[in-house]
């Protein structure tokens, strides 16, 4: 299972990784967001991922800046962090235009459509 958050769209993919049973398969997490301030769950999600055998990648920083000059996201990004990913379920929460560009990275990449989930998260 690969999972990518963007922002507090975390806060749906906390309650999913709490569900998989502990030492279940390897679970990746891919983390976006602007700041290290912005990054919530810190303690709570290495925990989960650790007892579910799994990792988390943070790529942190301002698109377009020395520390993240180019898109953190990209296809070449996805296949680097997560050579398998093509045979994963894919869960994805975060700002809408996030996760538009990332359904169409991973069809690229070869993700078959149906392994492809959207969480929608809404402050109201």
């Amino acid at each position: 299972m690969l999972l990518v958050a963007g922002g507090i769209g975390i806060t749906p993919l906390r309650a999913l990784i709490e569900e998989i049973p502990p030492k279940k398969d390897a679970i990746t997490l891919i983390y976006r967001a602007r700041r290290w301030e912005d990054v919530v769950f810190r303690d709570e999600l290495e925990k989960l991922i650790r007892d579910r055998r799994g990792v988390i990648h943070y790529l942190i920083g301002r698109r377009g800046t020395p520390e993240m000059p180019h898109d953190p996201l990209s296809a070449q990004t996805i296949r680097r962090l997560v050579p398998d990913v093509e045979s994963r379920d894919v869960f994805i929460c975060g700002p809408a235009s996030m996760m538009d560009r990332m359904r169409g990275i991973l069809k690229t990449i070869g993700v078959p459509e149906q392994q492809i989930h959207f969480e929608h998260f809404a402050l109201l």
